[in-house]
């Protein structure tokens, strides 16, 4: 499963691209509150908020519980300790996927540097040919079934 930032939908959706198109349709892609609220409150129109909205409905939606506060937490402390300080809304991404142990994938360089003290943080990265690394594909996941 691939945990898709807000970064990535957005160029996806301005600009297909063929690879990008291929992940999308071959891969089990997630969201989650925090990248479907970037997304929705980037539309300007009622018709544009529920075309985003009914566009997200295809991803599967990986959820925050009240639990999932004092992990998150914890992780602030962590990164705090290790001198890194990152918007919430990236580390709350990255504690999400690190839940559900997807990867995540992302142009935003806060993953990257928090991946030095999140070692569990999986980073999808398809320009360097780790695309297929540890993933199954959608048609491969229905076969199996």
């Amino acid at each position: 499963m691939i945990l898709v930032d807000t970064n990535i939908i957005i160029d996806f959706w301005n600009n297909p691209t063929e690879e990008a198109k291929k992940i999308f349709e071959e891969y089990e892609i997630a969201t989650c509150g925090v990248i479907k609220t970037e997304l929705l409150r980037g539309s300007n129109l009622d018709k544009q908020f529920l075309q985003i909205a009914e566009a997200l409905n295809d991803f599967s939606y990986l959820s925050f519980s009240d639990n999932d506060w004092l992990g998150l937490s914890k992780q602030f402390i962590t990164l705090k300790q290790n001198g890194l300080a990152v918007p919430f809304q990236d580390a709350m991404i990255a504690y999400i996927a690190i839940k559900y142990a997807c990867k995540v994938w992302t142009n935003d360089k806060h993953f990257k540097l928090m991946q030095e003290f999140l070692p569990q943080l999986d980073l999808f990265d398809w320009k360097e040919n780790k695309k297929l690394e540890g993933l199954t594909s959608t048609a491969e996941t229905s076969r199996s079934r």
